[in-house]
């Protein structure tokens, strides 16, 4: 598409912006220069035209790593709003500010299943899209697996909001432990247990058990910065509060108890 001439047309519902239409041109021919300067650079270059408002954008699909040539809406204060023109379009942009990049919905929600049901890590999943466009040589496609973290982070993070129903509620934020699942085994006096369950069972039927697991994974979250582990949802899951957990650690004391072998 690129080597055609495809131009994506952003802003308009796939149709060229009218302001851009509306641009006074003596000549029907005094873009074609401007054009070939456009499509006379390689794949993965950097170019932009403020005139045409046209300018190159790395779109990472399912089926591969692409550039492609994209007209911005031309309308005033648009330029603000590119990371929305390319959100209705089902891309999401790495950046707010100066989108250069973008993924497809389809390629976030793939790599979601992948890393859930395979366990295929970012650096695998990219490499593999790498490969379906140029397999001979996959090193000369445009590297953006830093960029597929950073997207796929918040990408994980709205799906989560939706599926508890805070995806298209802008004034209603979700409480701690609001995007956690609903335990149905689980037994709740009022729910799936009789109020009276004091009453109407053994002590030994109904009880609670702790059990205490090791997990050794655990330290492979551990961050060489602290301060770049920024949480998108603290307390808002499984886990507790940033700041509650910090005061509680910092107020309890640990007791040792001390082993005296008297003879």
């Amino acid at each position: 598409l690129w080597d055609h001439g495809y131009i994506i047309h952003l802003g308009h519902g796939g149709h060229p912006c009218p302001n851009l239409l509306r641009q006074s041109n003596p000549s029907p021919w005094s873009d074609l220069g401007v054009m070939e300067d456009m499509f006379g650079h390689g794949e993965g270059d950097t170019i932009y035209d403020t005139q045409l408002g046209l300018s190159n954008l790395v779109i990472v699909h399912s089926t591969g790593v692409y550039s492609h040539c994209v007209s911005w809406c031309q309308c005033p204060g648009a330029d603000k709003d590119r990371y929305l023109h390319l959100l209705k379009a089902r891309l999401f942009p790495a950046s707010i500010t100066c989108p250069q990049s973008a993924f497809t919905f389809d390629v976030l929600d793939h790599f979601l299943i992948d890393a859930l049901e395979c366990k295929t890590s970012a650096m695998s999943f990219y490499q593999k899209l790498r490969c379906f466009t140029n397999n001979a040589f996959p090193h000369k496609i445009s590297d953006r697996y830093c960029e597929l973290m950073w997207v796929f982070r918040i990408w994980r993070d709205l799906m989560n909001r939706i599926w508890f129903g805070f995806g298209h509620e802008t004034d209603r934020s979700p409480a701690p432990g609001d995007l956690a699942l609903y335990c149905l085994a689980c037994p709740q006096p009022g729910i799936n247990l009789p109020s009276s369950w004091k009453d109407s069972y053994d002590d030994w039927l109904v009880m609670q058990r702790y059990v205490v697991d090791g997990n050794f994974t655990a330290q492979h979250r551990k961050m060489k910065t602290l301060e770049d582990d920024v949480s998108l949802a603290d307390g808002k899951g499984y886990m507790v509060t940033e700041e509650p957990c910090e005061a509680h650690i910092t107020e309890s004391i640990e007791k040792n108890e001390a082993s005296c072998h008297i003879s």
